[in-house]
């Protein structure tokens, strides 16, 4: 049976829409885990050392560890489905970037509001989406650049990051202290005030590449499930050369972070390593070539809930955290025993139970009020 563009369009834009679900599905346990006190850890932080738990925990981390990158890659790629699909309309360049600008600005109050009350308290925390807010500014004026120019300046910010983090190393792994601004844009830090996690200029260039990579979203190669499986294989590869060498960049090098075999798979996450991105955005790669090549997987069953997730992405980031906030206090009122890592698993599924009818519903409402609903 031929398929006409029409439709391998849907299909390319289905399988976008469900490796985001997939994406925020692992970072939903990440943070039920961490709300009930299961720490999924697999990932370093300044260079520390990093003491694994049993395979339980970090096999899950590695899991979980998927969801940033390709978070911010698609956020990207989104946004230039969008400024296309304005394109079409005949919408003037200016209505696009008012757009982003604005979401960007909800975005950010959302993480400073809502996010930061339910995630930490009264304390503000400058986590995920205030980076997002502020890599989705920034893209705002980039994309106006040629598309390959827009991709070179995204690339040399990601090489650039890793020097400047790789020369700052010792200060980093000996517990410097840093002003917010360092920690905002280049590294990390939980002391600052407020506590920055996510270095805009470390993660923000993944937004960018996705953003280009998005204008070409009308290629034929790329409604290939082989062309995203061979760009997976690609970045592994890279992946592993990099971790032979020691990395560039990369405070969570072999050896430092911790001797074990199971320690090879731990990489720097704040700062954000290339070693880091490479191997979870080379295996997001490797499940978007199989939901390219088999499409059908979400004609019905279970599998739908990943689109509608990814469908209502910042909708289901923000409630996710309100939802396990209180999914953790409720499980709070009794003594849980045997594994923590067993409790995160259950607060999960138990969110996801709350989750799935308040996303559907949203959904909902944003085809039926797309004016005022279309920034969140």
């Amino acid at each position: 049976m031929t398929v006409s563009p029409a439709q391998r369009s849907t299909q390319r834009i289905v399988a976008i829409d469900a490796l985001r679900g997939v994406a925020l599905l692992m970072m939903a346990l990440d943070h039920s885990s961490f709300f009930v006190g299961a720490g999924l850890q697999a990932e370093s932080y300044g260079g520390q050392v990093v003491f694994l738990q049993s395979i339980a925990y970090w096999g899950s981390g590695l899991l979980t560890n998927l969801a940033s990158p390709i978070f911010f890659l698609l956020g990207g790629y989104s946004l230039a489905l969008y400024a296309a699909g304005q394109r079409r309309k005949g919408n003037p360049e200016g209505a696009t970037t008012r757009y982003m600008l604005i979401r960007a600005g909800v975005i950010l109050v959302l993480d400073l509001t809502i996010c930061s009350y339910f995630w930490m308290g009264d304390a503000p925390y400058a986590h995920v989406l205030t980076a997002l807010a502020a890599s989705m500014t920034l893209l705002s004026l980039l994309r106006l650049l040629p598309t390959a120019w827009l991709a070179g300046v995204a690339l040399g910010t990601l090489l650039l990051h890793q020097a400047v983090v790789a020369s700052m190393a010792d200060a980093l792994m000996a517990g410097a202290t840093q002003p917010f601004w360092q920690a905002f844009w280049l590294t990390y830090s939980y002391e600052t005030t407020p506590p920055a996690h996510f270095a805009v200029l470390g993660w923000g260039p993944l937004m960018w590449l996705g953003y280009a990579l998005g204008q070409y979203q009308a290629a034929p190669l790329l409604r290939r499930a082989r062309t995203w499986a061979l760009g997976g294989l690609a970045l592994l590869s890279l992946w592993l050369g990099l971790r032979l060498i020691g990395g560039f960049g990369d405070l969570g090098a072999f050896g430092l972070v911790g001797d074990s075999p199971a320690h090879f798979l731990v990489m720097s996450k704040a700062p954000p390593s290339l070693t880091y991105f490479a191997f979870n955005l080379g295996i997001a790669g490797l499940i978007l070539g199989g939901f390219y090549a088999w499409p059908r997987l979400f004609d019905r069953g279970p599998l739908q809930f990943l689109v509608l997730v990814g469908q209502v992405s910042l909708f289901f980031y923000v409630a996710h955290i309100v939802v396990y906030h209180y999914v953790a206090q409720l499980m709070g009122l009794v003594e849980l025993p045997g594994p923590r890592v067993i409790w995160g698993y259950s607060a999960w599924l138990l969110g996801l139970l709350v989750l799935w009818p308040l996303a559907a519903k949203y959904r909902t409402l944003r085809k039926r009020y797309p004016r005022y609903l279309s920034y969140v």
